[in-house]
């Protein structure tokens, strides 16, 4: 806390001054006797006065003409030192006439306000043991408290809120998100459908880029998407920045050819791009850099950058299969837990290259909501299905097995990040619900009884409109012959 002191011992400053009285004077060969003693008495005030082109000060000019101006004004007369000729600096001391001393009080103090020492009280240290020790990749941040920009401490400020009065308004009745509201306008609804579909067409990465390449394989990009996987949880960012990176990367490599030591560097710069596109507040550079345990500097994620970003063509805004899932599961009703399965197998299809990059995003997504639908017990599909997605059941037939294999051998993979993202109560637990044994037979067998019943109700549907049609004209025939017998009658 600082502090200030009123200083009223004159004795201790009189012998402070005769000590420095040497000093003072500068260049002086001998003083005389009588400014010795000047300079040993007690002077109130000391200060340097520039002297005028006449050789008197400022000081002593201003007194005299107050003193021919004002007759009745007294003003002491002041000790001045004039410098001699011989000597080389001048210096003018300006002495008042000592004032007697008084009985000094005890030094008195007062406090000055230090808003940093409130703060520290206010506030409990946090405990600095987990930075203390050598940060490793995706560790730190799971006991860290994650803030964003727009985070607010609990330090009492001017503008801190007292939390017990805030009354949390209830948002269990609003039950979707903005993507998905962004799909609840019916007179778009198509139209977004189309254009989403015509765009996947255009932006789809070469299913076998992989033989192209000389240095990677399969098993290498598995192994790079299920660590994008685990970033995506540490940094708490979207599955639709997943979604992006992944399509950036695959469609990279369809042009690029790259040596294994700098696929990591393509997931990290396609991983950034995306949580540019994506995320509110992306990670910066430096996080990216440091989940590579350093193995990549700053400079090689922003080239890097820069060369993916003109192999793309800067087409960011692509459509993925977790878009053509929201798209299905708002046109359509689907319940939660069918929507977060949907995800669960559409992200496992982000696995393999082989064979799902032979789909289209959007059937991805229709197969996986079709076996979604089986594995909970639901019917498979519907004619409301077949209308919204444009898909056939027979047409998902090799979708819809190829995800049942891969939902079958998900516990031997080596790869378990995906599961244990959807293991969370966030997404339902859906990943500890096993996985339904479907063949080849077995999906015909559906298909046909499909096709039956969805016949039987076409006929069902087209009887009704033509008893409609037929009730309609004969009420039209009807209403004809009460006009003529009407128009008879009055004539």
């Amino acid at each position: 806390m600082a502090t200030f002191r009123i200083h009223e011992d004159l004795e201790k400053e009189n012998r402070v001054l005769a000590a420095k009285s040497a000093a003072i004077v500068v260049g002086s060969k001998q003083q005389p006797q009588q400014q010795q003693q000047q300079f040993q008495q007690r002077s109130t005030l000391g200060v340097l006065i520039p002297l005028t082109n006449t050789g008197r000060s400022e000081v002593q000019i201003a007194g005299e003409k107050a003193v021919l101006k004002d007759p009745k004004l007294k003003i002491k007369p002041t000790a001045v030192i004039k410098p001699k000729a011989d000597e080389k600096s001048t210096v003018t001391v300006v002495q008042a006439k000592a004032v007697p001393k008084q009985p000094s009080e005890p030094y008195k103090t007062f406090q000055v306000y230090d808003e940093s020492k409130e703060n520290e009280s206010a506030v409990p240290k946090k405990d600095d043991s987990l930075h203390e020790a050598k940060r490793e990749p995706l560790q730190e941040l799971k006991n860290a408290e994650l803030l964003t920009p727009m985070s607010v401490g609990d330090s009492f400020s001017p503008m801190s809120v007292d939390k017990s009065v805030i009354q949390v308004e209830d948002t269990s009745l609003v039950p979707r998100n903005d993507r998905e509201r962004f799909f609840e306008v019916e007179e778009y609804q198509l139209d977004i459908l189309a254009y989403l579909k015509e765009a996947e067409k255009r932006h789809r990465p070469k299913p076998a880029y992989m033989k192209k390449q000389p240095d990677i394989n399969h098993s290498m990009r598995t192994i790079l998407v299920d660590w994008l996987v685990e970033v995506c949880e540490e940094y708490r960012l979207q599955s639709e920045t997943l979604c992006l990176a992944i399509s950036y990367i695959d469609r990279f490599l369809s042009f690029m050819s790259v040596v294994r030591a700098k696929l990591q560097l393509v997931g990290t710069a396609a991983m950034f791009i995306a949580a540019k596109y994506e995320e509110i507040y992306p990670p910066d550079v430096g996080e990216f850099v440091y989940i590579t345990d350093d193995t990549y500097t700053k400079t090689q994620v922003l080239r890097m950058e820069q060369l993916i970003l003109k192999v793309l063509g800067f087409d960011l805004s692509v459509p993925t299969t977790l878009v053509f899932t929201t798209v299905y599961c708002v046109m359509n009703d689907v319940p939660d837990k069918v929507k977060n399965m949907c995800m669960y197998l559409c992200e496992l299809s982000l696995l393999d290259a082989d064979p799902f990059l032979t789909y289209l995003p959007s059937k991805i997504s229709a197969g996986a909501l079709a076996l979604s639908r089986y594995t909970l017990d639901l019917p498979i599909w519907s004619r409301m299905l077949e209308t919204n997605t444009d898909y056939q059941l027979e047409d998902l037939k090799d979708i819809i097995l190829d995800l049942n294999k891969v939902h079958q051998k998900v516990e031997s993979l080596g790869q378990q990040a995906i599961q244990e993202k959807f293991k969370g109560s966030k997404y339902m637990q859906v990943a500890t619900i096993p996985a339904t044994e479907l063949s080849e037979e077995t999906f015909d067998n559906m298909c046909k009884s499909f096709a039956a019943i969805s016949s039987a109700a076409a006929e069902a549907e087209a009887s009704t409109i033509s008893t409609t049609t037929v009730t309609g004209s004969a009420l039209n025939q009807k209403d004809s012959m009460r006009e003529m017998m009407s128009s008879l009658l009055f004539v």
